[in-house]
């Protein structure tokens, strides 16, 4: 994989107080082991090894694995394989930024980034019925009904696109006083998230993938964090640390009349829409709605450092979540039972908690 790299920086005046920034990228993923795994471990006996050379003439292969089951017994199996042209994820990363120093002690900057990717991979049903389930019958001949179930193909057809925005104001020169803080505004597209999960489809309708190109399930608008530390004096230190980000998308379940009914969709289908029993051949978009997941915390931590011999001391007290933020966990795209994502925990998050601490620096 040829993954070239390039950045710069470009001080505008030769005085370090103006800096323009940038950086570009080719950047290819690796492949998670579970998107392997039905390929290679869940279709069955495809061949055998037989190494007893002492015998003339080697015996047949069902005498040697008597058939016990019926062949009608064995229909309709699901099947899983890979695309033989499947890809590995490629990004295409750019970013600008321009640094700049505001009065003595301070520095400002705002910066841009893209990041598009294709070849993202898909778990897609090449046998599913709005194909006509070309593989579902008739595979040894026009009079055999038996053939393939669902057959679960790996692709690398899905694509993704984030750019973002980020402006940020710091102070770090002055050891009494110091802070930074930054906010995002970001833009994250894409039609299939599904990157470790070879046992759902995450599409509403498999012949109508265009419904599913929306706001990826990363996708956060707004995003702040910052700290500050302050040396409040009698050599104590005051810190503090604020995070703020938004809620993350779901989708929508369809309504009457080829309209949302405001109401979270349970399973990519709820997104079909129906007159009565009927399709009317309108599917929502993806990720229309947004999660009770909005984050907000605030943490804050008293240090008291002192020499002791050729050490150091610090007596430390922190607080987690002053505020007690519920920053309810709505994570996973599927049921926590079923879930390959990551995702342990679903609910309240971390609760207000307080730490007591003593560092020993040598």
């Amino acid at each position: 994989m040829w993954q070239p790299r390039f950045g710069f920086a470009y001080d505008l005046r030769g005085d370090g107080q103006r800096v323009i920034r940038g950086s570009a990228g080719l950047y290819y993923a690796r492949i998670p082991g579970l998107n392997l795994a039905s390929s290679r471990s869940t279709n069955g006996s495809v061949g055998m090894t037989y190494s007893n050379f002492s015998v003339p003439v080697v015996p047949g292969l069902r005498s040697q694995l008597p058939d016990n089951v019926s062949p009608s017994a064995v229909n309709h199996p699901d099947v899983f394989v890979f695309d033989k042209n499947f890809q590995n994820p490629r990004t295409l990363s750019a970013s600008i930024g321009y640094e700049w120093q505001v009065g003595s002690d301070l520095g400002a900057s705002i910066s841009y980034e893209h990041a598009r990717t294709d070849h993202l991979t898909r778990f897609i049903n090449r046998n599913d019925p709005v194909f006509g389930s070309p593989w579902g019958s008739q595979l040894t001949g026009p009079a055999d009904p038996n053939g393939v179930g669902g057959l679960t193909t790996v692709e690398s057809s899905a694509r993704s696109n984030y750019n973002g925005v980020t402006i940020g104001l710091k102070r770090v020169l002055d050891p009494n006083f110091q802070f930074q803080v930054n906010y995002t505004l970001s833009f994250d597209k894409s039609d299939d998230d599904n990157e470790r999960d070879p046992f759902t489809f995450r599409y509403a309708k498999a012949d109508n993938l265009g419904p599913e190109y929306n706001w990826s399930d990363r996708d956060q608008r707004h995003r702040f964090n910052g700290w500050m530390l302050v040396h409040i004096g009698g050599g104590l230190f005051l810190n503090n640390r604020v995070s703020i980000y938004s809620a993350q998308p779901t989708s929508e379940k369809c309504g009457a009349g080829n309209k949302g009914s405001g109401q979270r969709a349970a399973s990519p289908a709820d997104r079909i829409c129906y007159n009565g029993a009927t399709p009317t051949g309108v599917i929502l978009p993806r990720n229309t709605l947004r999660k009770d997941n909005s984050y907000f915390s605030w943490d804050v931590g008293l240090t008291w450092p002192f020499n002791v011999g050729k050490g150091r001391v610090e007596l430390v007290a922190q607080m987690f979540n002053v505020l007690g933020s519920e920053n309810f966990r709505d994570p996973a795209s599927t049921s926590l039972l079923f879930n390959f994502d990551g995702t342990l925990r679903s609910g309240l998050g971390d609760p207000q908690q307080t730490q007591l601490g003593v560092h020993w620096v040598f």
